[in-house]
């Protein structure tokens, strides 16, 4: 007969051997929901649709972001903290684009965790920048130091 105690111990060695929860998934991540890198072009789900034969009312899509796919498959983002820079900066819009997020089953958006642009022929991670309180923020906002503007520039790459 063995002791209660004895799963115990194989629960410990399982988990010391399997520290970043790879057997189960990401040990960070919810069950089910599976993290994702993806590659397109960022644009409004109105440009996206302007030549096929899908007829919709305009307006209630107008500001819905997408990532248009290689393959023509359109991937709508959620508005958040991490992706509301292409929801409200067109300039970061209809280009190449590299978005790292979680894909949550049964929804069909995803959540941006991150993403870049191209801009002169590579990624970069745009960020709005206070060159007075030398504060840098994730999306287009007055800065919250100052009240002053905030300008857009790109990161390079930092893989």
């Amino acid at each position: 007969m063995t002791s209660p105690l004895a799963g115990l111990g194989l629960l410990a060695l399982w988990l010391a051997l399997d520290p970043a929860g790879v057997a189960s998934g990401r040990a960070d991540e919810p069950s089910g929901v599976q993290a994702v890198v993806l590659e397109g072009e960022a644009l409004e789900l109105t440009e996206a649709l302007k030549g096929s034969s899908i007829a919709f009312d305009a307006e209630p899509v107008a500001k819905q972001v997408v990532l248009r796919g290689a393959d023509g498959t359109l991937t709508p983002l959620f508005s958040d903290d991490a992706s509301r820079a292409l929801f409200l900066d067109k300039r970061l819009r209809n280009r190449r684009a590299e978005v790292t997020g979680r894909r949550h089953p049964g929804i069909p958006y995803l959540q941006v965790v991150s993403f870049r642009v191209e801009e002169d022929g590579e990624l970069r991670t745009p960020e709005y920048f206070c060159e007075v309180c030398t504060i840098s923020v994730r999306y287009p906002q007055i800065c919250p130091c100052c009240q002053g503007p905030m300008d857009l520039r790109m990161r390079p790459d930092s893989r």
